[in-house]
């Protein structure tokens, strides 16, 4: 559950993450300069390099030593950042004059920046030592002594030592990964860590350390040309002695390990088991290894290539060499599962100096290699919504992140089938992504993809029994409990117990399943869009069956275990099968229009609406589609939906609740049309139908408050809301101020337990957050209303208004300056909602103001990120979403040019109905939480 108030925002403190991130930023420009005197070295006559010991770099020469000092500043350099480096100098030369050190002494301070005027007038003045070179990337002229001008930014770094690797005569490698290679060298060195704990690198052995490099990659395969990380992926190099990595082909796990090896300076090697029988493998692999680490360096590969040895023994040898040298090497085997697991468990057990990493398909090898080598096999989770949506634009694809979602869970997110069906769209649909994920989802498509070309293979090979409790149990596109797939096989399948537990035991070995934490499993995304094309062999009428045995166990299930995921479904499959009657009484609950699956039930209410049923039904039917229509603002379709459900009341006379709700809507829709007449007469029209009860006059009240927000009268909206929200404290029995410095979990033991507890907490977060856009509308802030408005939306379940408040919350931040509240409110609250709870519609509206307030923040690169990750959407978004996301592009561009406002506190306004308990209270200890509901301490917020 959200934490409103929560004390830990995702970065504890962001100034210590900017330090942090600075210093990185110097050492890695520091590793790089590294590099670029190693690959200096030949022509420059360095006889060795040395990292991290007096100084951060030492080139010595025949003539001497050149010691170097890396600095990095963001503005200009000045006099106080050199003088711990001049002074480290002296004590350097000092020690050169009296013989203690051999050959003349040259320094050098190597920095990104440009000295400041005093610093430059001290370069040229008497005082500065003559023995002592400042560089920066714009300087005049070139460095007297053989190092390299430095560059810009890290950026430039690695262009030109790029540039530089590129020439050198064993060019295997992509000039680049050799450049992150030696890298990881350098740090390596820098760290002391054998074999480099000397910190040294000699110029006779840079040309092994470069073949070296070029051998441990070159037979990986080559990565795409542009590679796009997987969700959350596992680093390649582990402390395990042995790994697995599964999924299915097309999953991308190749192109995992090949990009992953290019930024990893350890000791690798792949080798693709392909066909290889399973007895030579182990011959196979150690002439391989044998000849990589061995035949190049001379003399030691006689002592492992012994005749008449066995595989396994030569690798037992080899190990032993690679001991007495101090190294560890990583395999990567691929292709593992076409090996018989006898045999891949003998090989491992022979190499502890390896650790073996094995890329396999999921299936019954792998699920015996899980039980022999007690490993759980991991696997790669697929592109996320960004990678699709960017691949997409790549491919001249249109597509929201809704349909990126939509194509993600059709392909499993795998970056081959992801690919493919792009490919499809732009072919066969002209770029219409959404229109290629209808078809498949229908099952109407034509062209099939690759998808169902490869994994099919994988369907067919299991018995028949099997893949009819995939497809049945392919319903489902969320994790089931155990007990609830035995509940549905049992009575779709018409098979006992026993039965049922015999083929759910069989399902691992298919690696069609996957399996969850606390006994869940569903069917993996990708094989799904297979599974139901076999489901639709069952016959119209038994498919149909299935699913309603599938409803009623979800129905039962979500009672007492209930999720957004499960109620998703649930609404699907009642669509399916025409429970009409569920699905109206869903769409008359005010909280349901709060769990995002509104789509999805919209098609099947605008049928009932419209055929000829039930005429009460209908009416109910109408009552959640006008309800939409005002949330959206869509007053014409609301009234022109509502002269049909009054039609239908007055034909048939239909009881006075839905008349009620008819009249109340009618009213608000008039509002939004501006016709103040018209909603005074309704007012009247409705007072004296209205319920003697408190809870059927508040609601009215609220809505009458509304409507005259909607007309503009905003001192009577908030003069009226006032007057509620007492109210509303008084029903649920606690008095507001123990809402300060309480987060919703804090507040819920202090609620009474009664049947319409959620409606009054929903009502009240609507009528604090109609107060709060009252006073705003009058130029006043209420940062109280909005904040306990949020603490309230999350204890009704209202996910959706929780996003909506919490943006109006973020721009009243922004409003007045205070922009470090806003992050800290966005961060901690609203991309964790609806990220977690996946609703598509909010995605991208939440991140792209994420984006604007990164920038008011100063944070320009964080912004300029999160908004590349945002364009590729554009082109299938709504034209009012085109322009929203264009508009807040170019804020960023324009608060990049001018910089943003000045970052200012301003004091909290108290609203009416807290001011009285605030005065009366005492003030709040410098330790205490702050009571505006920051969940800073007093001291840190408004105690300041």
């Amino acid at each position: 559950m959200l934490d409103i108030d929560a004390a830990v925002p995702r970065t504890l403190d962001p100034r210590q993450l900017r330090r942090i991130e600075a210093v990185h930023r110097g050492f890695l420009y520091q590793h790089l300069y590294a590099v670029w005197c190693l690959l200096l070295a030949g022509p420059s006559g360095i006889r060795a390099v040395v990292v991290e010991s007096d100084e951060d770099i030492e080139l010595e020469t025949d003539k001497g030593c050149i010691y170097v000092q890396v600095k990095t500043r963001v503005g200009a350099l000045a006099r106080a950042d050199v003088d711990d480096a001049l002074a480290r100098f002296a004590q350097i030369r000092a020690e050169h004059t009296n013989k203690s050190r051999s050959g003349d002494a040259y320094f050098v301070i190597a920095s990104n920046a440009a000295p400041n005027g005093p610093l430059a007038a001290m370069l040229r003045g008497p005082g500065w030592p003559k023995d002592v070179e400042l560089h920066w990337p714009s300087m005049e002229g070139g460095p007297r002594v053989v190092v390299p001008k430095p560059a810009m930014d890290i950026a430039e770094a690695i262009e030109r030592c790029s540039f530089l690797a590129d020439s050198l005569p064993h060019a295997l490698l992509v000039p680049e990964t050799l450049v992150w290679k030696l890298a990881g060298q350098v740090m390596l060195a820098a760290s002391g860590t054998p074999p480099r704990t000397n910190h040294r690198f000699t110029a006779e052995e840079l040309p092994v350390l470069f073949e070296q490099l070029v051998l441990q990659l070159q037979d990986f395969p080559a990565p795409p040309a542009v590679y796009r990380p997987q969700k959350g992926e596992p680093s390649l190099v582990s402390d395990a002695p042995v790994r697995i990595v599964a999924g299915y082909s097309g999953a991308g796990k190749t192109a995992w390990a090949a990009a992953a090896a290019q930024q990893t300076p350890e000791q690798l090697a792949y080798f693709d088991v392909g066909d290889t029988p399973g007895p030579a493998l182990a011959m196979s692999l150690a002439r391989e290894l044998a000849a990589r680490w061995l035949g190049s360096k001379g003399g030691r590969l006689g002592e492992v290539l012994l005749p008449g040895a066995s595989g396994l023994d030569l690798l037992q040898a080899l190990g032993r060499q690679m001991e007495v040298r101090g190294e560890r090497v990583t395999l990567v085997l691929d292709n593992a599962h076409r090996l018989p697991p006898a045999d891949l468990l003998a090989l491992i057990s022979r190499v502890p100096w390896l650790r073996v990493l094995l890329l396999c398909h999921p299936g019954e090898a792998v699920r015996e290699l899980q039980i022999m080598l007690d490993v759980k096999a991991e696997r790669l989770e697929g592109w996320d919504a960004d990678a699709v949506a960017a691949e997409a634009q790549e491919r001249c694809c249109r597509a929201d992140f809704a349909t990126c979602e939509r194509l993600r869970r059709l392909t499993g997110a795998l970056p081959y089938y992801v690919q493919n069906a792009l490919s499809i769209a732009q072919a066969e649909y002209d770029g219409d992504l959404a229109a290629l994920c209808t078809e498949l989802e229908a099952q109407t498509h034509i062209v099939e993809t690759a998808q169902e070309i490869i994994l099919e293979r994988t369907f067919a090979a299991a018995t028949p029994e099997l893949r009819d409790i995939l497809s049945v149990l392919s319903i489902a596109d969320v994790p089931i409990s155990g007990s609830e797939a035995r509940a549905v096989l049992r009575d779709s399948l018409s098979l006992d117990d026993v039965e049922v537990a015999r083929r759910l035991r069989g399902l691992p070995a298919t690696g069609a399943m996957e399996l969850f934490g606390g006994d869940r499993l569903k069917v993996h995304d990708a094989m799904r869009l297979v599974t139901q094309r076999h489901l639709i062999g069952f016959g119209p009428a038994e498919v149909e069956r299935v699913r309603r045995v599938f409803a009623d166990v979800i129905v039962a299930s979500i009672q007492e275990d209930w999720s957004l995921g499960k109620l998703s479904l649930l609404i699907r499959l009642f669509g399916q099968v025409g429970r009409a009657t569920l699905l109206v009484e869903f769409a008359t609950d005010e909280l349901f229009h709060e769990m995002g699956v509104w789509p999805e039930i919209e098609p099947f209410l605008v049928r009932t609406a419209e055929g000829d049923g039930d005429p009460e039904q209908r009416c109910r039917a109408l009552d959640g589609l006008i309800f939409n229509d005002l949330r959206e603002g869509k007053s014409e379709r609301a009234l022109e939906r509502l002269g049909t459900m009054g039609r239908l009341i007055e034909r048939h006379g239909i009881g006075d609740q839905l008349w009620l709700n008819w009249a109340m809507k009618r009213m608000l829709a008039l509002a939004q049309k501006s016709n103040g007449e018209a909603v005074a007469a309704a007012i009247e029209e409705m007072r004296p139908r209205v319920p003697k009860q408190p809870e059927y006059d508040r609601i009215f009240r609220y809505n009458v408050a509304n409507a005259f927000f909607r007309l503009g009268e905003f001192k009577r909206t908030t003069a009226e809301t006032g007057r509620l929200i007492t109210e509303y404290y008084d029903a649920l029995g606690i008095d507001p101020e123990l809402v300060f410095g309480r987060n919703a979990d804090e507040l819920r033991p202090l609620l009474p337990e009664r049947p319409g507890l959620v409606d009054d907490l929903k009502h009240l977060a609507d009528t604090l957050d109609l107060h709060a856009q009252a006073i705003t509308a009058q130029g006043g802030v209420s940062p109280f209303g909005r904040i306990h408005a949020l603490k309230f939306y999350q204890l009704a379940h209202a996910p959706d208004s929780m996003l909506r408040v919490g943006q109006e919350l973020v721009d009243e931040f922004c409003g007045r300056n205070d922009f470090q509240g806003a992050r800290d409110l966005i961060e901690r609250n609203l991309l964790p909602l609806v990220q977690g709870l996946r609703l598509a519609g909010h995605m991208i509206p939440v991140r792209s103001q994420y984006a604007v307030v990164l920038a008011y923040c100063g944070a320009w690169d964080e912004a300029d990120a999160e908004m590349a990750r945002l364009l590729p959407y554009h082109p299938g978004m709504s034209e009012a979403g085109q322009k929203e996301l264009m508009t807040q592009h170019r804020l960023i561009a324009e608060l990049r040019r001018h910089g943003p406002p000045s970052q200012l506190r301003v004091p909290q306004v108290t609203p009416p109905w807290m001011r009285e308990s605030v005065r009366s209270g005492k003030r709040p200890g410098r330790n205490e939480l702050c009571p505006c509901g920051s969940g800073k301490k007093f001291k840190r917020c408004h105690g300041v």
